[in-house]
C-alpha cells in the first residue's frame, strides 16, 4: 500500500469522520455509504465504485486514493456470476494462482508475490481472515484489492498487496431476494439475502445472508457442497456513537483432483506434458478436501469533538481444514506412468486474534492544515501442530489414470509439523499537511514482531518511514508519488514442500509508486509505475521453501473502468511487470523472472444494455495471462493463456415492488487447456462451464 494512500485517506475513516470537513462549525460527518445492491427497487449500479474500503482507504472516495487499488463492485460480479475469488480476480492483472486446487481454494500471487493467506486478507478493512477456508462472496458487496507494500496501516504482511471483502450492510431500501444456481455440470444451491433497518429514525440496520449449494467440478468426481451463513448489524447509538458487528460462518467439503510434479530437468530443461484433459482425476478416491472459517468483528466509532474521533475494534478469525495432497511426479512423457504422491493432514487450526484503536483529529497552523493520526494495533496469529501422514506411493498414469481405492492405501511415515505464534504490534502516527490543491504525508510505525513455536523464537523491533505527496491540479485529476518501508513474513512454506508449515523469518520491504487517477463521466481511468524490492522466497530444486536473496518487481499498470456510452459499461486493465531474481548465490538463477510471474496480463469485460431493449443485457470478457515460468531457474515454461467469457441478463418487473431476474455466463467459452497454477505442482484449469442465476426480489 502506497504511504501517500494511507495518509491521504485515514482522515477520511468513519474513526476521523470529523476531519473529512474543513468546516468545524458543522456537526461530525457520517460515515459515508457504499453503493447500495443492485437488486435494490430496480436501481443499476455501476461496474465503478464511488467510493473505497480498504484498510485506511475505508469510505474516501476512489479519486482521492492515490494507490494501485481495483474494487470489483457487485454489479460486476453479479454481471460475471461469480460465485468465488478466482473468477472475481480475473479483472484485475498481475493475478497468478499456485500450490493448489483452483476448485477447492486459491492461493494467489500479484505482482508476482504471494498473497499471505493469514495477513493479507481483510473483512471490512480491518480483521485478518484466513483463506485456508475458502472465502464465499455471496455475502460481500465488493472485492478490493490493494495493490503494493502496505506495512504502515497493517503491519507485517506480504507486499503484494492487502485483498480485502466488504459485506452487505442494510441501506436505507429494505432488501429481500431470494435466488438459486445451477451450472452445466449437475451443481445447484439456493440462498436468500434480507436487509432491514429498525427502529426510531432507522438507527438499527440488520443484513441476513445464508446459501448452500451441491458442488460439481469439470473432474471426474471431484465434486461437494458448501454453505454460508452471515449477518452484518449497524448501530447510530447517538449522533456521536456508532456501532458495527458482522460474523460469518462458512464450510465446504469436497476431494482434491489430484496436481502434477514439475518433471526432473534434462541438459538444463524440463519438459512439461501435455495439459490433461480437465476431466482426468489423478488423486485416490474420497481424497477428502474440507474446510470450515468463522470470523466475527465489531467496531466502534465516537466523535468525540467536532475535529477529533476515536475507533476502537476488536475480532476474531478461525479456519479448519482436513487435505489429502495429491502429486503424480516421475511421470514417463511417453507413456503417462508415473508415481503418485499422497499425504493426509487432517486437523490443521489456524487462529488471528485482533484488535485496533486510533484517535485523530485536525488542526491548523498558519496556512496549513494537519490531519493528525495517533493509533496502535495489535494481531496474534495462531497455527495448531498439523499431524501430516505419509503414504507409501501409488502407481498412476497421466494419460489413463487409474482408480485409487483408499484401502489401497498404506501408511508409511507419520511427522508432526509444529504450530507457532506469530505476534504483531504497531504503534504508528501520521501527519497530512495540507495547502490549497497539495498534500505532504510523514508516518512512522514502531514494530515489535515475534514468532515463537516449540523450537524456535525470534523477534525484531524497528521502526519504518513512509512520505507521499498529492496533488490535484483539477477536480477530475490527481496525481501522487510516495515511498514506503515494511517488514513484511516471507511468507509459510506450502504444503508438498519438505518443510511444509514452517514459518519464515521476516524480511524487509521497500515501495516506489508513482501514479495519476482521472475521473469524468461515469469513467475512471488510473495508471500507475511501481517498483517493489524485497525478499525472495521460492521452493529450490530440493522442493524446499527457502528465503534467499533479493527480488525487484517493477512495471507498469493501467486500468478504465465505467460507461462508455450510456448503454456500454467497460471494465478494462492491463500490466506490464519485470520480476527478477538478486543476488541468490547461484549464477544461473541471478537475473531470472521471479517464479509464476507473467510479464504481460489483463483483462477486458464488456457489458451493453440497450434501451430499446428494456431489461436486456449482454456481455463479453476476455482474460489473459502470458508466459511465465514455474521454477526458479526457469526451466519449466508455462504458455500464455487466454479464456473468454459471454453471458446475459434479463429482468421482469412483476410490480413496484417485485420483480425476477435471470442471469447465464459460460465460463472458457473456447473449452481452452491451460495451467490454471504454477510453481512446483501443477494443477490444469477447468473447461467450459456454463451458469445460471434466478433471483426473485420481493
Amino acid at each position: 500500500m502506497s504511504t501517500l494512500a494511507i495518509a491521504t485517506s485515514l482522515m477520511s475513516c468513519p474513526a476521523m469522520a470529523a476531519s473529512v470537513t474543513n468546516d468545524t462549525d458543522k456537526a461530525p460527518v457520517a460515515e459515508r455509504p457504499l453503493d447500495e445492491e443492485i437488486l435494490v427497487k430496480g436501481q443499476r449500479e455501476a461496474l465503478t465504485a464511488e467510493v473505497v474500503q480498504v484498510g485506511a482507504f475505508r469510505n474516501r472516495a476512489w479519486i482521492d486514493t492515490p494507490a494501485t487499488i481495483s474494487v470489483i463492485t457487485r454489479s460486476l460480479m453479479d454481471a460475471q456470476n461469480v460465485q468465488g475469488l478466482e473468477a472475481a480476480l480475473r479483472n484485475t492483472p498481475g493475478i497468478t494462482q499456485q500450490t493448489t486446487s483452483p476448485f477447492n481454494t486459491n492461493t494467489f500471487n500479484v505482482r508476482g508475490v504471494q498473497i499471505r493467506a493469514d495477513s493479507n486478507y481483510r473483512l471490512n478493512g480491518g480483521l485478518p481472515i484466513i483463506n485456508y477456508a475458502p472465502m464465499p462472496v455471496e455475502n460481500k458487496q465488493r472485492v478490493e484489492l490493494l495493490k503494493g507494500v502496505s506495512a504502515l496501516y497493517y503491519g507485517f504482511a506480504m507486499p503484494s498487496g492487502i485483498l480485502n471483502l466488504g459485506t452487505k450492510r442494510a441501506g436505507a431500501q429494505p432488501v429481500t431476494t431470494l435466488y438459486t444456481t445451477a451450472d452445466t455440470e449437475g451443481g445447484y444451491g439456493g440462498g436468500v439475502d434480507v436487509g432491514r433497518r429498525f427502529g426510531a429514525g432507522d438507527r438499527l440496520g440488520l443484513r441476513v445472508n445464508g446459501y448452500a449449494s451441491d458442488l460439481q467440478s469439470t473432474t471426474n468426481g471431484v465434486s461437494g457442497h458448501r454453505e454460508l451463513l452471515s449477518a452484518a448489524l449497524d448501530w447510530q447509538a447517538n449522533d456521536r456513537l456508532t456501532i458495527k458487528a458482522d460474523a460469518e460462518y462458512y464450510h465446504r467439503t469436497g476431494q482434491e483432483p489430484g496436481g502434477i510434479t514439475l518433471p526432473t530437468a534434462v541438459a538444463g530443461k524440463i519438459t512439461l506434458p501435455a495439459i490433461p484433459a480437465p476431466s482426468l482425476r489423478f488423486a485416490p478416491e474420497n481424497a477428502v478436501f474440507s474446510t470450515w472459517g468463522m470470523n466475527a468483528a465489531l467496531r466502534a466509532d465516537y466523535a468525540m469533538s467536532d475535529t477529533w474521533s476515536a475507533r476502537a475494534e476488536a475480532g476474531v478469525a478461525q479456519a479448519h481444514r482436513n487435505r489429502m495432497i495429491s502429486t503424480l511426479g516421475s511421470v514417463n512423457l511417453t507413456t503417462g506412468a508415473g508415481r503418485n504422491t499422497i499425504t493426509y493432514t487432517p486437523g490443521q487450526f489456524w487462529e488471528n486474534r485482533y484488535g485496533r484503536a486510533e484517535m485523530a483529529g485536525q488542526f491548523t497552523t498558519g496556512p496549513l492544515r494537519h490531519d493528525l493520526l495517533l493509533g496502535l494495533a495489535r494481531t496474534d496469529m495462531y497455527s495448531r501442530d498439523q499431524l501430516q501422514l505419509r503414504y507409501a506411493a501409488m502407481a498412476q498414469n497421466l494419460y489413463n489414470p487409474v482408480v485409487i481405492p483408499q484401502s489401497a492405501l498404506t501408511l508409511s511415515t507419520v511427522t508432526i509439523n509444529a504450530g507457532g505464534v506469530n505476534s504483531d504490534t504497531g504503534a504508528y502516527a501520521m501527519d497530512t499537511v495540507s495547502m490549497g490543491p497539495v498534500q505532504v504525508i510523514a508516518g512512522l510505525r514502531a514494530v515489535d514482531y515475534r514468532i515463537s513455536t516449540a523450537s524456535s523464537a525470534y523477534s525484531v523491533r524497528t521502526v519504518t518511514p513512509s512520505f507521499g505527496l498529492l496533488l490535484r491540479p483539477a477536480m477530475a485529476v490527481s496525481l501522487y508519488g510516495s515511498y514506503i518501508e515494511g517488514l513484511e513474513s516471507a511468507g509459510t512454506a506450502p504444503d508438498g514442500t519438505t518443510n511444509a508449515g514452517k514459518i519464515m523469518d521476516p524480511a524487509v520491504s521497500r515501495q516506489w509508486e508513482a501514479g495519476l487517477r482521472y475521473e469524468a463521466h461515469g469513467l475512471q481511468t488510473s495508471l500507475a509505475a511501481f517498483r517493489i524490492e524485497r525478499a525472495l522466497a521460492y521452493t529450490d530444486t530440493s522442493n524446499t521453501y527457502v528465503l534467499n536473496g533479493r527480488a525487484l518487481h517493477q512495471g507498469f499498470e493501467a486500468a478504465i473502468t465505467g460507461k462508455l456510452l450510456p448503454a456500454l459499461e467497460v471494465a478494462i486493465s492491463g500490466q506490464y511487470l519485470d520480476a527478477v531474481q538478486r543476488n541468490t548465490g547461484t549464477a544461473a538463477q541471478d537475473g531470472k523472472p521471479v517464479v509464476n510471474s507473467a510479464k504481460w496480463s489483463g483483462s477486458a469485460f464488456v457489458q451493453y444494455s440497450p434501451r430499446f431493449l428494456d431489461g436486456w443485457s449482454i456481455n463479453g470478457g476476455a482474460y489473459y495471462t502470458g508466459d511465465r515460468y514455474a521454477d526458479a531457474l526457469n526451466l519449466a515454461q508455462l504458455s500464455g493463456y487466454t479464456t473468454y467469457s459471454a453471458g446475459f441478463g434479463h429482468s421482469w418487473h412483476l410490480s413496484a415492488q417485485k420483480r425476477i431476474t435471470l442471469r447465464a455466463t459460460v465460463d472458457n467459452l473456447t473449452d481452452k487447456r491451460y495451467w490454471a497454477t504454477g510453481g512446483t505442482t501443477l494443477y490444469a484449469g477447468a473447461s467450459r462451464m456454463g451458469k445460471m442465476t434466478l433471483l426473485l426480489d420481493l
